[in-house]
């Protein structure tokens, strides 16, 4: 009789044990320990419950929220973030059992998102490397307890999900190597000029397309098994679950796995921005994309990837608050075949620095790259006007890139001169030009920057 009682009360102790653990709020998956949430915000807070349970969160900064869950569990409330800062804070929820998240900070948050240029580690990969590496490993410490990354695992879904495998990160030199490079970057520029925390949320995988990260619904419908069954699968697992985390922005790095499907780029990303910004529920989230490098794609088409870098360009025209970096000066002569350019530390600043100068109000700072504005054909001349060169360019003679053509449509290297804050081009070959190219093709390198040292977009004039 003594054993059964015994075993009785274990069982019951263990009952009463599951039922507890089960009982504890469970938070959404970016929701948990060294996390960093958006300064000055309300921010947003969900998870699951016991169905109608009651949800209290208390904070450390002492502000507090209450919330009732559904009928399912589902719980979500909204708390008000202070000022940024270094100092770690914590946050209690309950529902009946406490669970307390620690050692969160209070600063700047951004999702970074793409395929593998964007997802390529600070070590690289094998025959892939990122410049500077061991340096930037070794200087990692000066970040502790200033930047936190957050990478979501891999997750491939047919629909949408709510949870996905993510954790946060503290930088030191123990554990950046395989962090997303672009992203390190970018967050280490703005702590340099911002001065307080960076939170990066880091949602990549290589080769992916941008139906991929696309909701199903805002893509046109396709017969294509193949086509199909690559539709929505990484919105669905590595975009979805983050939904509502109160974020700063974006930034995005892909259009490679695009470039045979150029002429639809345009549309796709701009409904893939606007579905995204909807979804988040914080406005026109800025969004900062990434000009894919210079490289030789197979095919018989000579331009196509110049095609898409056009297509990235409109995109930023299109939309509010969408800006893209130029990087036709950041690949070496010997990455000609190399799709993974190991230059990203330029790639992060310069995103950073469209964020502190659209966001943060460092307005002095060269953010912009030169782009073709208009032209006009005197005699044998053509005459070319750009924005954002209001200064000048940064050389007088020995520009590369540079092609032009008369009616026949040959095109053929071509002099220039600077003439103020325009260029003027010709070629001997050509007594009629009737039209200018500018890195214009699948692989070509440029020399040209404004006084910022920010590189020309490639550009056609005859679109």
């Amino acid at each position: 009789m003594k054993t059964i009682m015994k075993k009785v009360l274990f069982f019951a102790a263990l009952l009463s044990l599951t039922f507890r653990l089960e009982a504890k709020v469970k938070p959404a998956s970016l929701i948990g320990d060294g996390m960093v949430l958006q300064q000055q915000s309300e921010v947003r807070l969900w998870g699951w419950a016991k169905p109608n349970a009651t949800v209290r969160l208390t904070t450390s900064w002492k502000a507090k929220a209450t919330t009732k869950a559904d009928n399912e569990g589902r719980w979500e409330l909204w708390v008000k973030t202070p000022v940024a800062s270094f100092a770690s804070q914590e946050l209690t929820l309950s529902d009946g059992e406490k669970l307390t998240i620690r050692d969160v900070l209070i600063g700047e948050v951004w999702v970074g998102s793409g395929q593998s240029n964007m997802e390529m580690c600070l070590v690289g990969r094998p025959n892939r490397t990122i410049e500077y590496a061991n340096r930037e490993l070794l200087q990692a410490n000066r970040f502790k307890g200033m930047l936190r990354m957050a990478t979501v695992a891999h997750n491939e879904q047919k629909v949408p999900v709510d949870s996905v495998k993510v954790q946060w990160q503290d930088c030191s030199t123990q554990v950046v190597a395989p962090w997303n490079a672009v992203c390190y970057f970018f967050a280490t520029t703005l702590i340099e000029a911002l001065q307080c925390p960076v939170g990066m949320i880091s949602t990549c995988w290589g080769g992916t397309s941008v139906e991929s990260w696309s909701p199903k619904e805002v893509l046109p419908p396709v017969t294509d098994a193949k086509k199909q069954a690559d539709y929505a699968v990484r919105y669905n697992g590595m975009i979805h679950p983050l939904e509502g985390y109160t974020i700063r922005g974006f930034i995005w790095y892909q259009g490679e796995a695009n470039v045979s499907r150029h002429a639809q780029y345009a549309n796709m990303l701009s409904e893939m921005i606007t579905s995204w910004r909807q979804r988040w529920k914080q406005g026109p989230l800025p969004f900062y994309q990434v000009e894919i490098a210079p490289y030789i794609y197979d095919g018989a088409e000579k331009n196509r990837a110049a095609l898409l870098r056009e297509a990235q360009l409109e995109v930023s025209h299109r939309l509010e608050k969408v800006g893209i970096v130029c990087t036709n000066d950041l690949v070496k002569d010997f990455e000609l075949r190399q799709i993974h350019p190991m230059m990203k530390r330029e790639i992060g600043e310069r995103l950073a620095y469209l964020a502190l100068n659209n966001d943060y109000g460092f307005k002095g700072l060269y953010a912009f790259s030169p782009e073709y504005k208009s032209m006009e054909v005197k005699g044998k001349e053509i005459v070319l006007n750009f924005t954002h060169a209001e200064k000048g360019f940064n050389r007088f003679e020995g520009f590369k890139g540079f092609e032009v053509s008369g009616v026949d449509r040959k095109f053929y290297p071509a002099e220039v001169r600077v003439e103020g804050t325009r260029l003027v081009v010709s070629s001997p070959k050509v007594e009629a030009p009737v039209a200018v190219h500018y890195c214009f093709k699948n692989w070509q390198l440029g020399n040209t920057t404004n006084v910022g040292g920010m590189p020309l977009f490639p550009f056609r004039t005859d679109k």
